[in-house]
């Protein structure tokens, strides 16, 4: 993987950039603070960095990031991960700068080099685990608040992230992006790692988490469920019938047994379960 090369779309100190990192403790287990070192070292220096610690849900913790700081772009990264190399941002604000019709900007999504065999296998067996590093502007469906870019004029015309749900924040904005008449894009050239859970117990939380999560949000803000398409993909109808999502997960259970995922179907069967008990709670 190569580093996109350096360039200037406007003087460094016009571009007022905003960095928010939703943080649970503040730690991450230490990763926020080699997180932290990463931005510290990119080219485009932000012009803030906010880190949200103990507001829930993520929606608003990002929320009250933007309300603390004065960007006039913002770039979102979750705690857990880090940046590839040091011209992320450099390359993301620079699609916003030079496409006015790039709504969210964002990078691929990898795991790190010293993921254990559990953790590889995991990410090749789960959705949307991982995404290719791209080398042209690429509408996806992949980018998301683990690193992506907005400019503030977008913000305040689709509105804030969604605050009420704790699964698909990021979906429904991306939706709302896109209802506005934007692109989505994974920008080539530009990567950050993120870790798939470290143990089988963790993985299985996680499951149970994002379906319990799905139920609630599909009861009481169904139009916040929408679907997500695998890999990068830039056309797709988000809004489909709950008949359609069933049959996907059975289809996608019936695959995991017949080619042997196991990880994946373990995933699937807690997630189900997991929906299946928010349903009903």
């Amino acid at each position: 993987m190569t580093a996109p090369k350096s360039y200037s779309p406007r003087p460094a100190s016009d571009i007022r950039l905003s960095v928010v990192i939703p943080s649970a403790d503040g730690k991450r287990e230490g990763n926020l603070a080699h997180l932290l070192e990463d931005v510290s070292r990119q080219t485009l220096r932000p012009f803030e960095v906010e880190v949200v610690a103990g507001v829930s849900p993520n929606g608003k913790a990002r929320n009250t990031g933007i309300e603390r700081c004065h960007g006039d772009y913002f770039i979102f990264l979750d705690d857990d991960v880090r940046l590839g190399h040091e011209r992320v941002f450099e390359a993301l604000i620079r699609a916003l700068v030079e496409h006015e019709d790039f709504g969210i900007t964002g990078t691929a999504q990898q795991l790190p080099p010293d993921s254990s065999p559990f953790q590889r296998a995991c990410a090749q067996q789960i959705s949307r685990s991982q995404s290719p590093v791209v080398d042209t502007f690429t509408d996806s469906d992949m980018v998301t608040t683990q690193c992506w870019a907005m400019p503030r004029r977008v913000l305040d015309e689709v509105g804030l992230f969604n605050d009420r749900i704790v699964r698909g924040v990021d979906p429904e904005m991306r939706h709302r992006v896109r209802q506005a008449g934007y692109r989505i894009i994974c920008v080539p050239g530009v990567w950050h790692y993120h870790p798939m859970p470290s143990t089988l117990k963790a993985l299985l939380r996680m499951a149970w988490r994002n379906g319990a999560a799905s139920a609630y949000a599909r009861r009481h803000f169904p139009e916040t469920v929408l679907y997500n398409p695998e890999g990068h993909v830039g056309e797709f109808k988000a809004q489909v019938p709950l008949a359609y999502r069933v049959l996907r997960h059975a289809a996608g259970l019936a695959r995991d047994v017949v080619t042997g995922r196991w990880y994946g179907l373990i995933y699937r069967i807690t997630y189900v379960f997991g929906n299946l008990v928010g349903s009903v709670r």
